[in-house]
């Protein structure tokens, strides 16, 4: 009599089943297989399988498969019957690949313990099979980091591939294929392109093996394969690709929703009419929880607020000589050739304080010579100048549960000062605007002191050499107790987590040098979820604040496209509010940024957030190319900062223009 391992080189079905009886895996009676919806086939010594009796076993959910000795499963196992297996077990046997999985439709749960695939299989079963809710692997789920990879996986070839095989091959196949005769040509056209794939994946670290993965030949296969297909028929004259993101992200073009319109350019932050286009507009924002679509922005020796819907500039605030307060070591000569003044406005922010009649809403604006002015908008006054000696503003940001506490990045520093004496001042002045028989109950303007002390500072050392420069603020609060401040550096991410900084590291196989944080944004409070780009990087890194706190590890959730850039930019996120259905389990956000040449990015994410974890996002992801007013010697500008609120959009450049969009 053969071993069971040798009858299950034949493709018999009934062999498989006269096995499973004599195992007593089955019961004899065939009459109630169609009742089975668990069976366990572990500890059989199976080395193959070429066919599974699923017809048999039209209610079977789970099958464990697991301590055999299989070193493969026919591809096509279960093409001939439907399956609804959701519970998969393969644990413990020497199997090289998974692509037998791609006809498992409802599979949830699968465990593949000590196999011989390597990671390139497991999350690339992921994009195989989408339904799967946990992969288990040495007693870990490792799901989300899978589908970290996977989602990267995605964009690389949302990014890189899709737009090679239009620019590059596109054209070329299209005209070979309509000779039939030119197979050959099309074959060595395909190839190439296939090699060209190959080359981009090998680039990136956790791809550099995809192609000795057998389901990564398939589905780059797949994938060439769907490309092809696109062709337009002869009575179409458009293209039409398939991709797993948004067909449009690659500048084709295609009728598509578009989510912003161009409105207006606007240029106020010039010292003169004759100075176009030096100035760089180094930030914007839009003032919070109104309206009235005021925007704020700073460059140069200005400050400027605009109301989007005239597109007019409705104040301005002018310092004219912005002096460093550094004092210079050794005798400095002046030149008298030297007309332009380094110094200028860098950062701002918002606040809105809590008042009995109306909210008072404050802007702190900070420049690169250490001093920060306090405004108001509402009443049209600047009403606090501070100085910080021997300081360069390069970011800001309020307290999130004080909002007399203003927190400065400065070079490698972090301050925190209370600006309460300021706010009383403000308020006073408004009570004597608003009512006549009101006294101005503080001291005058010009006998009010500049200079305040800091409460707290923290100073940041990356351990060598480097310079390290703070880059960006955020406050989190984990509890009401628990507040963290967020501070991005020129050399990584930090926390301020009970008065001691902690540097957050990146994941090995994502970064290993050059972290220059260009920006930090909250997504979500409920689900933790923060953004940050980083500069000389192509992705957008969206990761869970509170995982990433247990080891002091990014626990990166998914990544976005991201321009490539050399000079920093300023991203906006929008927390997208489903107002018709609060029972929703679905969490939706917008992301815009900036790029180097000319074009900004569209990101919008849907994702399914269940007991606050994120699962399975999809993305609506666009590029929109800016037609830029013509001036003589300009060259393409570069985008600095972005702000978006529920009706506009609006970008600043290095050229001095403002654009301002409007949502659709």
């Amino acid at each position: 009599m053969s071993s069971p391992s040798k009858r299950l080189r034949k493709h018999s079905q009934n062999e498989f089943i006269s096995l499973m009886i004599s195992s007593k895996r089955l019961p004899s009676s065939s009459s109630s297989y169609n009742q089975i919806t668990e069976l366990n086939l572990s500890n059989l010594q199976l080395i193959k399988i070429d066919s599974f009796p699923f017809e048999y076993l039209p209610k079977l959910i789970s099958l464990d498969l697991s301590y055999n000795q299989l070193i493969s499963i026919n591809f096509d196992w279960s093409k001939s019957h439907e399956n609804f297996i959701e519970i998969l077990n393969i644990s413990h046997n020497k199997l090289e690949t998974l692509l037998f999985l791609k006809d498992f439709k409802y599979l949830k749960t699968l465990n593949v313990t000590e196999n011989l695939f390597g990671n390139i299989e497991k999350f690339l079963l992921l994009y195989l099979c989408p339904t799967i809710e946990h992969l288990i692997d040495s007693n870990y789920d490792q799901i989300d980091d899978n589908q970290l990879k996977l989602d990267q996986w995605l964009q690389l070839i949302e990014t890189k591939i899709d737009r090679l095989w239009s620019l590059s091959y596109y054209d070329k196949y299209k005209q070979e294929s309509i000779n039939d005769k030119n197979n050959h040509i099309v074959k060595t056209l395909l190839d190439d392109f296939h090699h060209a794939m190959i080359k981009i994946f090998e680039k990136h670290s956790n791809f550099s093996q995809i192609h000795l993965s057998p389901l990564g030949n398939y589905l780059i296969g797949k994938k060439i394969n769907e490309l092809c297909q696109s062709l337009p028929k002869k009575n179409q004259s458009k293209k039409s690709f398939k991709t797993h993101l948004t067909d449009d992200f690659n500048d084709l073009k295609m009728n598509t929703k578009i989510y912003f319109e161009p409105i207006k350019f606007l240029r106020c932050h010039q010292t003169s009419d004759n100075d176009l286009t030096t100035i760089s507009v180094r930030m914007c924002a839009f003032e919070p929880n109104t309206s009235n679509n005021i925007l704020a922005s700073c460059g140069g020796q200005k400050i400027c607020f605009i109301n989007c819907d005239t597109c007019e500039v409705t104040h301005l605030y002018e310092v004219s000589s912005l002096r460093s307060t550094i004092t210079p070591i050794g005798r400095k000569i002046k030149d008298k050739n030297d007309k332009i003044n380094a110094e200028y406005f860098s950062c701002l922010c918002w606040i809105e304080i809590p008042q009995e009649n109306e909210n008072l809403k404050v802007l702190a604006v900070g420049a690169t010579n250490g001093h920060i002015y306090l405004l108001s908008h509402q009443w049209k006054i600047m009403f606090g100048h501070i100085e910080l000696p021997n300081s360069s503003i390069s970011c800001l940001t309020w307290h999130s549960t004080d909002p007399s506490t203003l927190v400065i990045g400065s070079y490698h520093s972090v301050r925190y000062i209370n600006i309460q004496s300021y706010i009383d001042r403000l308020l006073s002045f408004i009570r004597k605007k608003t009512s006549s028989t009101a006294q101005f109950d503080y001291v005058e303007s010009a006998m009010f002191i500049n200079k305040i002390s800091s409460t707290y500072v923290y100073n940041f050392d990356n351990g060598d050499d480097t310079i390290l420069h703070i880059t960006d603020l955020l406050f989190y609060s984990l509890s009401k107790t628990n507040i963290l401040l967020l501070v991005g550096t020129t050399s990584g991410l930090f926390i301020i987590k009970n008065q001691t900084p902690i540097q957050l590291k990146f994941p090995k196989s994502i970064c290993t040098s050059g972290e220059y944080i260009e920006s930090i944004r909250l997504i979500d409070n409920q689900t933790h979820l923060i953004a940050i780009n980083i500069l000389g990087f192509d992705q957008i890194y969206c990761f869970d604040l509170e995982q990433s706190l247990l080891n002091q590890q990014l626990h990166i959730i998914l990544t976005l496209p991201n321009p490539y850039r050399q000079i920093p930019t300023k991203m906006t996120i929008c927390l997208i509010n489903n107002e018709n259905d609060h029972t929703s389990t679905t969490m939706s956000f917008e992301c815009i940024i900036g790029s180097d040449h000319g074009s900004f990015f569209y990101h919008q994410i849907r994702m399914n957030s269940i007991n606050k974890k994120l699962k399975k996002p999809t993305f609506d992801n666009k590029r929109y190319e800016i037609s830029w007013p013509q001036i003589r010697n300009s060259t393409i500008p570069s985008l600095l900062s972005a702000s978006l609120n529920d009706n506009y959009l609006c970008l600043t450049t290095n050229n001095n223009l403002i654009c301002i969009y409007k949502r659709k």
